[in-house]
Parts: C-alpha cells; sequence; structure tokens
C-alpha cells in the first residue's frame, strides 16, 4: 500500500473487468441536451448511478455518428448494461447484446426484440388528456406541433390527441412540424397561428415546443388562453416559471430513471426472462395557458 502511494497508483476497473463478470458500469446513449427534458433525465440518472456507487459512461448519438456507436461503445467498454435514450438500435445489434449477456434498456421507444426492455410515457394517454381539456373548455379548431412524426413519443402522442378529437366529433385541421432550436419553432409557430385556418387549442408535444410557440402568440398580439389555450408535454422546470405558467402533462423523470434502474436489476436476475414495457402514465398540470371553462361560460360568470 506504501508503494502505491508513493506511484500514485489507483486500479483500473475496466482491467478488474476482464476478469470479473461486472465492470460497476452503465454506459447511458444520449443526444443533443437541447431539450430540458433531456438535461434533467441526464442530472437524475447521473445521481441515481452516483447513489448506487455505480458508474456512467455517456456515449454519443448524434447525426455526425454512425448508428448505433453509442450501443458498440458499451461492448467495447464491456458495460453492465446500455440505456439508449437516443439514436437507433437495429435487430441486428440487438442480437449481438443479447449473446454478449448485455441488457438493453429503451428510453422513449418500444423494439421488439429479446432481451431489450422499454420504459416510456404513455404518450396516447397524454395526447388524450390534452385534446380532452382542450375541447372542454371551449377549443374547436385543434392542431398539433410536433416533431413531423420523427421520434416515436412524437407519433403516439399525435395519435392519442388525433383519436381524442375524432372521438368528439373534431379533427386536427393542422400538424405542424418543428426543428430542436427555438428560433426554428418560433417560426413554424408563427406560420400556423397565420395560417387560414388559426387554431384555437394548440397540443405541443414537448414543452420545449410549447414555450416558442406561447412567444410567437404573443408576437402575434394573440391572447393566451383568451384567442388560443396552448398544453405541452414533460413539466419541465421552466414550464412553471412565471412567464409562462404552462398547462402541460407531466412524465415523472423520477419514476423513468426507478424504473429504468428495476428492469436492469430484473435482467441481472434474470437474463433470459421476457421483455418488458413500461408505461408511466402521465398526469395533467392545468396553469394559465389554456382556459378554465367554456368561452360562453366565462363570459356568463
Amino acid at each position: 500500500m506504501a508503494a502505491a502511494e508513493r506511484l500514485n497508483y489507483r486500479p483500473s476497473l475496466l482491467a478488474r473487468g476482464l476478469v470479473g463478470s461486472r465492470t460497476n458500469l452503465i454506459t447511458l446513449v444520449m443526444g443533443s441536451l437541447a431539450d430540458p427534458f433531456d438535461a434533467l433525465f441526464l442530472d437524475t440518472f447521473s445521481q441515481a448511478m452516483a447513489a448506487r456507487g455505480t458508474r456512467l459512461l455517456l456515449a454519443s448519438a448524434t447525426s455526425n455518428e454512425p448508428q448505433d456507436s453509442g450501443l458498440l461503445q458499451a461492448l467495447d467498454y464491456r458495460s453492465d448494461a446500455v440505456v439508449i435514450a437516443a439514436g437507433t438500435l437495429s435487430p441486428a445489434h440487438s442480437e449481438l447484446c443479447v449473446k454478449a449477456g448485455l441488457p438493453v434498456i429503451l428510453a422513449g421507444r418500444v423494439l421488439d426484440a429479446p432481451g431489450v426492455d422499454s420504459v416510456l410515457a404513455d404518450n396516447r394517454g397524454g395526447g388524450r388528456q390534452a385534446a380532452e381539456l382542450l375541447i372542454r373548455t371551449g377549443c374547436r379548431r385543434l392542431a398539433y406541433l410536433g416533431r413531423g412524426g420523427a421520434t416515436f413519443s412524437d407519433r403516439e402522442r399525435f395519435a392519442g390527441f388525433a383519436a381524442a378529437a375524432r372521438a368528439a366529433g373534431l379533427k386536427v385541421i393542422d400538424q405542424a412540424v418543428a426543428q430542436r432550436d427555438d428560433t426554428a419553432t418560433f417560426q413554424a409557430s408563427t406560420a400556423l397561428l397565420t395560417g387560414d385556418s388559426r387554431p384555437d387549442g394548440l397540443f405541443c408535444g414537448a414543452d420545449s415546443l410549447a414555450i416558442p410557440a406561447i412567444e410567437a402568440a404573443r408576437a402575434l398580439g394573440l391572447g393566451v388562453p383568451e384567442e388560443i389555450s396552448v398544453v405541452g408535454f414533460n413539466n419541465v422546470p421552466n414550464a412553471a416559471w412565471r412567464s409562462f405558467r404552462l398547462t402541460t402533462l407531466d412524465y415523472p423523470v423520477g419514476q423513468v430513471v426507478e424504473d429504468i434502474l428495476a428492469l436492469i436489476d430484473s435482467r441481472f436476475s434474470d437474463p433470459l426472462r421476457d421483455n418488458e414495457v413500461r408505461r408511466i402514465a402521465t398526469q395533467l398540470v392545468v396553469r394559465t395557458t389554456t382556459r378554465q371553462r367554456p368561452p360562453q361560460e366565462t363570459a356568463a360568470s
């Protein structure tokens, strides 16, 4: 021990993993942290890892990286498990993980492949809740602002929203597409709100889309919620800021992380068990970007 201290020696955990069954390392594959929910998820997940005494390897999934690069990185470093919150997972690589004994957890989508578990929101249920609130408070011209179906969650949220609209005898009059930066979202929202059929109820697939949409409405002189009601998704901290007070669907990030870790531990205990998909219920948080009642009731009161 004295010699090790003089030499500033520290044992290599990766080398130890080569001769042991575990490296005490979990790989998290993430994309850009531009969305506040992604940053909140990373912070919550890393704190949970620290509390377990587990080390976290962060792998990037960006447009400049080849598909599945984060997954392959997890294999290269002999991680105990990999959590994929961004990027892709092909059936071929999922099979490679199963053969290597690497548990795979998808955060935000589902893949029907052996050994791959999933944790995600009840996206359709959240979309339905958003539509029902807007309709209940008098909105009749509904629109959706999302990613144009670019993500699994976006497609499900729109599907739930559109289905609830149809059930009420309405249809979604427009489906705007926004990019991941605020400027592009502001422009898409402006185009939506100045179109021939301006909506009076807008559901946004994420709070990061809803906030620029509110700013666009205000820039056009539209009252929120008097002329247009806006609902978001995720309930990130800035949704509650006094300047926005956004009505949104709460997707509890702490529950997401807890379920991911539970699935990892379950897979450690029973590597051959069937796949499990955990859908987390969303809860409507009503603030001031939606009306409390239909306009005629407001006027009468």
